[in-house]
């Protein structure tokens, strides 16, 4: 079976759509080897832009689209900016292409044009996030036109069904880790000289979304109580320095955007993993934080609630400082409790979330909509 696989997000650029492509393509290719069966894997160019041109150009296609009239203007011209004349032959010798991203972006509507003129399977990984992302007249005409769309949870399903997607056509497929195995707490504990203080550690982009501001906002009410703890920060976006002044430099360690090793370091070092967001798609953090053995503390986000149980795997929270902070001490404070806790997700991670687990829903959903296999 050959997969073209395209997303105008680079794999090799940091966030979760593009450490979905890497471990996408490297499952495949174990499978292969393991399996005996030919697997090959094309990444399909984009054309490059820079992302403020990209967002421009969407979002008047977008515009046009919204006006049922001139749906089909717009669709056109999405294939007379977009098409890249390598996608020619690439798709007339694949069995099925793969397009990461929405169809607000426009880019995935001139090639699935390319896929449904060469009679080949199209498939599309939305990552949809219901709450925080207006769906556009693309999206919707991209998903119903599709042979299958992947959703990271039944949040996200359900949210299609309700936007007229056909229940037959949505595949539920969560995700594994994606950080490397070999985390080394002690050595990360030891550059940033915390010792054994208890840590909590913060993944993702620095925003409200994410709970970023939120979790700066109860880190003080968590240290009149447990003076010694120590948050780590790890993501892209503004530190905002005007609320860490109100925190002393030995209770916080900014880890700027690590590496993927010390970012595996980081989950190993932490004695818990916050991240409160409000938007999620799925939430790969937790699964990675659960992988080493971590409680985690969730927010708002239905997906996340959805994959978290409180009280079992995690702890709910909304972005309320004290709420959050009486969260966090919850964990901090009973080490027993936190360790019950992280035990239970990692059996969740081992059991639900695992590289061959999403591989295989990839490959049946690929030979459902190719019939051939």
């Amino acid at each position: 079976m050959k997969i073209a696989i395209a997303s105008h997000v680079d794999q090799v650029t940091v966030g979760g759509l593009a450490a979905y492509q890497r471990e996408l393509a490297s499952g495949l290719q174990s499978f292969s080897r393991i399996n005996g069966e030919p697997l090959s894997v094309q990444q399909l160019p984009m054309n490059p832009d820079d992302n403020s041109s990209s967002m421009k150009r969407a979002r008047w296609v977008n515009q046009l689209a919204s006006r049922g009239p001139l749906m089909r203007i717009a669709d056109t011209l999405s294939r007379v900016m977009n098409y890249h004349p390598s996608w020619t032959l690439a798709v007339n010798t694949a069995d099925v292409i793969h397009f990461i991203g929405t169809g607000w972006e426009i880019t995935g509507h001139p090639l699935w044009r390319e896929a449904g003129e060469a009679e080949v399977p199209f498939t599309v990984w939305p990552s949809v996030h219901p709450e925080n992302c207006k769906d556009e007249a693309f999206d919707l005409q991209l998903y119903q036109e599709a042979e299958a769309v992947f959703c990271q949870s039944d949040h996200e399903l359900e949210h299609l069904i309700s936007r007229g997607v056909a229940a037959s056509k949505l595949i539920r497929c969560g995700l594994p880790p994606m950080c490397p195995a070999n985390g080394n707490g002690t050595r990360l504990r030891s550059k940033l000289g915390i010792g054994m203080r208890p840590a909590v550690l913060f993944v993702g982009r620095r925003d409200a979304g994410k709970g970023y501001p939120a979790l700066l906002e109860a880190w003080p009410l968590v240290l009149r109580q447990c003076p010694d703890a120590v948050l780590l920060l790890a993501g892209p976006g503004d530190a905002d320095e005007a609320m860490l002044a109100n925190i002393s430099p030995e209770n916080v360690r900014d880890l700027g955007c690590p590496p993927e090793q010390e970012k595996a370091d980081a989950y190993a070092a932490c004695d818990v993993f916050c991240l409160p967001s409000a938007y999620e798609s799925f939430g790969i953090v937790y699964v990675e934080a659960w992988s080493y053995g971590k409680p985690v503390i969730c927010g708002t986000a239905p997906a996340s609630r959805e994959l978290v149980e409180h009280g079992v795997t995690g702890v709910w929270a909304d972005q309320q400082p004290q709420q959050l902070s009486h969260s966090l001490l919850r964990l901090l404070m009973y080490p027993d409790l936190r360790h019950r806790i992280g035990l239970a997700g990692l059996r969740h991670q081992l059991v639900n979330f695992t590289t061959e687990q999403m591989v295989g829903c990839h490959l049946k959903a690929w030979k459902i909509t190719a019939p051939k296999y």
